[in-house]
């Protein structure tokens, strides 16, 4: 296992109270990663609204320096530099569709942020498609900071106490515990890695097919698990198994008690392809605690 290497952390911001939160975010991910903070703002051209057609990101040359978006967004970068005075930061403002802007900005970015997948502001809005788009397209974790938790009301630099990690034994859900230990050591968060054994069939085949399902997914979960401890002996770790038929039940439950809920995508371990689209999406669109989608 090798450190997590960092780069920048983009935020994808269009003025909104949401995504003004997600600048909190990734403002305290590029303090804690010591890596700079590019916040990105797109207008999209009428063309490319209506065609989708993937026209080059250019900046956008103001006729008035004082103009709305212009001043919104040096305004929030002034606010993060204020409250993070470690925190370097710069703006760009782009012409073209969020979505395409956002994924050419994430090739420079170690991790990507974004408000909920939900509309907001017309013309100039992270749309809830685009958040969609980006969490399946984009190769670098996407973070959706969605909800407010216990932890955290309104804006400002996020509180990070409680962290979970769906875990599934496949590769992609090695990432996301790679992520996760990486992250909890970074905001001294306890760590939960939690396994959920898809039920499938009646009761009698399942148990004739699987006698004692939360005992291998014990031992699943502790081989995914084994080693990170010493890589990170001060990060608390708890793990918990449980059986659902869905298995994006038990994860948006304990979102209701997390700060961030980070799941892999396209597993194939034990969960049997569980952690893949339906999952992701669930969890994107319903958790009630930011999401983190590690590809």
């Amino acid at each position: 296992m090798s450190v997590l290497e960092t780069e920048t952390v983009v935020a994808g911001y269009d003025g909104s109270a949401e995504s003004r939160r997600a600048v909190w975010w990734a403002a305290s991910e590029a303090v804690t990663r010591s890596r700079p903070l590019l916040l990105v703002q797109a207008f999209t051209m009428p063309l490319e609204e209506l065609t989708r057609i993937h026209l080059p990101t250019e900046p956008i040359v103001f006729d008035s320096p004082h103009s709305v978006a212009d001043e919104e967004i040096t305004r929030m970068a002034e606010q993060c530099r204020e409250q993070l005075p470690d925190l370097r930061v710069r703006t760009e403002t782009l012409v073209g569709h969020p979505a395409n802007v956002l994924l050419d900005a994430s090739l420079r970015a170690s991790v990507l942020v974004l408000g909920p997948p939900e509309p907001s502001r017309a013309q100039r809005v992270l749309l809830g498609s685009t958040a969609a788009e980006l969490v399946r397209r984009a190769h670098v974790p996407v973070i959706t900071v969605r909800g407010e938790t216990e932890n955290n009301q309104g804006e400002g630099v996020p509180v990070l106490e409680r962290v979970v990690v769906g875990v599934d034994g496949s590769t992609h859900s090695l990432r996301a515990i790679a992520f996760a230990h990486d992250f909890a050591a970074r905001h001294q968060a306890e760590l939960t890695a939690l396994l959920v054994h898809p039920e499938t069939g009646r009761r009698g085949e399942r148990e004739q097919a699987e006698p004692n399902p939360i005992e291998t997914g014990r031992r699943e979960l502790a081989e995914a698990m084994a080693g990170w401890g010493e890589q990170y002996p001060d990060v608390v770790v708890r793990q918990e198994v449980t059986t659902a038929r869905r298995v994006s039940d038990p994860l948006l439950e304990a979102a209701g008690h997390a700060d961030l809920l980070i799941v892999g995508t396209h597993g194939r371990g034990i969960v049997r392809a569980a952690l893949l689209g339906s999952v992701s999406h669930a969890v994107v669109n319903y958790a009630e605690c930011p999401v983190a989608i590690v590809h």
